[in-house]
């Protein structure tokens, strides 16, 4: 496989595993609950946002040319 194929693939992977990571946490069921001053499903998201953003920079990086 050539490296841009790789990349695709990598890309994908990172993908499926955001997936994964956002349908585990049921969300509505703590909606009470803040952290921060947020309810928990928001602190949530944004904690998944920078998680997500690193996955994606990490592939990037790694096929940089």
């Amino acid at each position: 496989m050539n490296r841009e194929t790789m990349f695709y693939i990598s890309v994908l992977i990172v993908f499926i595993i955001d997936i994964i990571i956002y349908s585990i946490y049921s969300a509505f069921n703590s909606a009470t609950e803040t952290v921060g001053g947020l309810t928990i499903f928001y602190f949530y998201q944004i904690v998944l946002l920078v998680v997500s953003s690193i996955m994606m920079v990490a592939v990037a990086l790694a096929f940089k040319r």
